[in-house]
């Protein structure tokens, strides 16, 4: 625990935190939330996860970055009360975090998407750089284009045996940062609208998880074994999936991806998706550099 004069402690997270950390990011705050299966509270109890507190008011801030089962850093939460600086949270939430995060983890680098740009302005200034963007893209059946795609590979549901197997796959075709654990996979598969997989010479080599929301459906995650890229086995999870939303009566579509993976650009652009104009950017931080 540290205090700040008579006013504001900093001090590590505990279980016991949640119900009024859950009424922080319930209110009207300042929150970015890192996109997850994961709730950011199901963290708890992992560290770095730090909360600030303020002299009979309760916990005004809190950030969290601890990494994930394959080490993976990513800011999973930063939440500021109305009417608290969120220069004067950062900057104390985020000294106490780092002095534990080169202590324990400093050969992990921190990741951070921002959404909104106040988000930027602050990694900005801590020291994070930019190294990608997330685009967005959307799909409008009114509208798509339906490529010639092979159909004869086995395609089919997934099933829970296969989440060992595109986890697999999932550590072959992405870095680090974008893969999923298989804590995350097991996530994504029960809250699946249909998850599919593709198999060549009889084994699984390539998935994909889809959702719905209010909007429409959205492509959660598309993977193929690197082994077998341009053999048309994204294409071929892809024209079932949106097969799978038109039957279901879903005519949008959307999907995110990054700006350097220009294969799953080009798959989807072929499909008719458009991108939409505005972008994300991806920060990291590196500690000691």
């Amino acid at each position: 625990m540290v205090q700040f004069g008579n006013e504001y402690t900093v001090r590590q997270a505990e279980i016991a935190d949640e119900l009024e950390l859950r009424w922080l990011i319930q209110r009207k705050s300042f929150v970015h939330s890192h996109l997850d299966w994961q709730s950011p509270l199901a963290w708890l109890g992992k560290q770095p996860f730090y909360l600030l507190e303020e002299k009979n008011q309760g916990i005004q801030a809190v950030l969290a970055f601890p990494r994930d089962e394959d080490g993976t850093v990513w800011l999973r939460l930063f939440a500021v009360a109305p009417g608290c600086s969120l220069a004067l949270a950062w900057s104390k939430l985020w000294k106490a975090g780092l002095d534990w995060h080169q202590e324990y983890s400093a050969e992990s680098p921190i990741t951070s998407l921002a959404i909104h740009p106040e988000m930027e302005k602050i990694l900005f200034t801590a020291g994070f750089s930019e190294i990608n963007r997330v685009i967005s893209l959307v799909w409008d059946a009114a509208t798509a284009r339906w490529p010639e795609m092979r159909r004869d590979l086995d395609l089919r549901k997934m099933g829970p045996d296969d989440i060992s197997r595109c986890y697999q796959i999932d550590r072959a075709a992405f870095k680090p940062i974008w893969r999923n654990t298989i804590t995350q996979l097991q996530a994504a598969y029960r809250e699946a609208f249909y998850a599919s997989v593709i198999r060549a010479d009889g084994i699984v080599r390539g998935y994909q998880i889809s959702t719905t929301n209010p909007q429409g459906g959205h492509l959660a995650r598309l993977a193929v074994d690197p082994a077998f890229h341009k053999q048309g086995l994204g294409g071929q999870l892809l024209a079932d999936l949106l097969d799978k939303f038109f039957e279901a009566g879903i005519l949008d579509v959307s999907v995110n991806t990054q700006a350097d993976n220009l294969a799953s650009l080009d798959l989807y652009n072929r499909f008719g998706f458009v991108e939409l104009p505005e972008t994300y950017p991806v920060f990291q931080y590196q500690a000691g550099n």
